[in-house]
């Protein structure tokens, strides 16, 4: 039977909508109208997500409808572009609908280039026009810089990121001691994907909230775990065994890298610089196992089987003034 004889014969709702077709099924999954300012919502909106996903027949046509949205969240948001792309790496048949119905959100979307992003390689217009076209505004494009090592990419990818760089310290109008830990923190888990993730690219997202007084800033990619990195280091592999003594040695600072064992991936720095020095707001997830840090919480919380990220997902909740008395110096090694 072909393809234009096929007809709808079921159909239910909550938490999504599953449609019956003569030899073909697809699964509707209705994404969040609304995510709120909570640091921990939108990334439990995205562990429920990576978990209901996991759950379904790969088989199936699996449809996230993000159509509804009202409100929404760097950290959910970003996700979704890296979830989709982590499934259909495994063999599942998935995608965004992006047809977007409230005229704002529409707008917003096409701004910040969703969900693909704007990558360096492949953009073609002038670069000063493009950061020029956010000034005023409160958010950067969604960018996915390459993770490539030649020189050549390596020239492009560096400028792109620092004229990103230079646009979101006039858009957050950082004061002159948020500069230095600011671009400590982006780069830090930037080089971390281009040092460890083995991934063709990563994604930089960032949206700066004024009347909050911080900005919220994702870096992410869809390569190698932390644990992926340790079995390929002779000097841990045999004492990193699992995703939870991978995260353990990575916030610890165990280094895959024999002549800088201070270094790590960056992250125990990166952490004291935001929690302790900024009272700042910390996730990091990996394979099955997340670190959460904030003033009040340090945890490392190993989840259930079907919440599994292939890769690396940082989200930095960045105060743009500083404590009295800061400096970025007392928390970089």
């Amino acid at each position: 039977m072909n393809n234009s004889t096929r007809r709808a014969t079921h159909k239910n709702s909550v938490p999504g909508r599953v449609f019956c077709f003569i030899g073909f099924i697809m699964k509707t999954i209705v994404l969040p109208e609304r995510i709120s300012d909570n640091f921990g919502d939108p990334i439990q909106k995205v562990l429920n997500l990576i978990s209901q996903i996991t759950a379904l027949d790969p088989n199936q046509k699996i449809i996230l409808n993000y159509e509804s949205v009202k409100f929404t969240n760097p950290f959910f948001l970003m996700s979704l572009t890296l979830i989709v792309d982590q499934f259909t790496q495994r063999g599942y048949d998935i995608q965004i609908s992006n047809t977007f119905r409230s005229p704002y959100l529409r707008e917003y979307m096409s701004l910040i280039e969703f969900p693909n992003g704007i990558d360096p390689l492949t953009f073609n217009g002038n670069f000063t026009d493009l950061m020029n076209s956010y000034n005023g505004k409160t958010y950067i494009p969604i960018i996915a810089f390459p993770a490539g090592e030649s020189e050549e990419i390596s020239k492009i990818r560096d400028a792109f990121l620092s004229g990103i760089n230079r646009l979101l310290i006039r858009i957050c109008n950082l004061p002159h001691n948020m500069i230095t830990p600011m671009m400590y923190l982006v780069d830090e888990a930037v080089n971390n994907v281009l040092h460890h993730s083995k991934s063709d690219k990563g994604y930089l997202f960032a949206q700066y909230y004024k009347s909050k007084g911080y900005v919220d800033i994702v870096i992410a990619d869809v390569g190698r775990t932390f644990l992926d990195t340790y079995a390929s280091f002779d000097k841990l592999k045999a004492e990193v065994t699992d995703d939870k003594l991978a995260m353990e040695a990575a916030v610890a600072g165990k280094s895959t890298k024999s002549q800088n064992v201070d270094r790590g991936f960056g992250i125990s720095s990166s952490k004291d610089l935001l929690t302790k020095g900024l009272n700042g707001k910390y996730f990091i997830l990996s394979g099955s196992v997340f670190n959460i840090h904030t003033s009040e919480i340090n945890d490392i919380v190993q989840m259930p089987e079907t919440i599994h990220w292939q890769g690396m997902y940082l989200c930095l909740r960045i105060p743009v003034i500083a404590p009295a008395g800061f400096s970025a110096y007392d928390f970089i090694h």
